[in-house]
């Protein structure tokens, strides 16, 4: 699964330009680095609007037409590529509404509820990629604006996520990925064609600080290096 998510990079424009987002395109994001995004918060994501691409601002947990509420959200805030084209929360976004979630790495965990140890999975340079989401808008009983909000898909694990988990979000790895992610008419084989792990070599992982563990810190002393002799009994 993927239950926490980074986008460490400072420069608005340089995350916009890895996900082909227009600067133009930027009126309705305001970027923030995050450290340590959880389940129901805010984050980015990156929808067709016409023929360009925009940031938009989005809660993660998927909330569907049908919902009359939030609650069911934090259950939806991963769907499973091998049933997503069938299960009913996930099947109508998957046919209409994919999009992109801009990430910089994810965190796994290790050990038991007492002695949970997580891990951060990113790019060896810290590079800005995209996760496969779906995303929907709906307008909830009761609240006075349409909520946007979204879903991470994930798939098994590679041999480097494999030591720590047995799932792993679905990483949509460059240019011509996010492109096929996005068309509005691909065929639902190609999509799933996407739903694989990354190749073993496009991240790196390192052993954090437990302070990630909650979701009240959200800062850069969450990434600090955890014992190097912990990491390497692990990994």
């Amino acid at each position: 699964m993927c239950g926490r998510f980074t986008l460490t990079e400072e420069n608005e424009d340089w995350v916009a330009d890895v996900l082909g987002v227009p600067k133009e395109r930027l009126e309705e994001w305001t970027h923030t680095p995050r450290w340590n995004i959880a389940p129901m918060q805010d984050a980015g994501i990156v929808v067709l609007d016409r023929e360009d691409r925009v940031i938009r601002p989005a809660t993660w947990g998927l909330v569907n037409w049908w919902d009359t509420d939030r609650r069911g959200a934090a259950r939806q805030i991963n769907a499973r590529s091998e049933s997503v084209a069938t299960a009913r929360p996930f099947r109508e976004a998957f046919e209409q509404r994919r999009c992109l979630v801009p990430a910089d790495g994810f965190f796994e965990w290790t050990g038991d509820k007492k002695q949970r140890r997580p891990f951060w999975f990113h790019r060896p340079e810290r590079e800005v990629f995209a996760f496969a989401g779906l995303y929907s808008r709906v307008r909830l009983v009761g609240e006075a604006e349409p909520t946007t909000t979204f879903t991470i898909l994930t798939t098994s694990p590679n041999e480097l996520v494999a030591h720590i988990h047995d799932r792993m979000p679905v990483i949509l790895p460059d240019e011509d990925a996010m492109a096929a992610w996005l068309r509005p008419d691909a065929d639902p084989r190609s999509l799933h064609a996407l739903c694989r792990p990354v190749d073993d070599r496009y991240l790196v992982a390192r052993a954090v600080t437990s302070r990630v563990n909650s979701v009240a810190n959200d800062d850069p002393a969450c990434l600090e290096e955890e014992d190097p002799e912990t990491q390497g009994a692990l990994i």
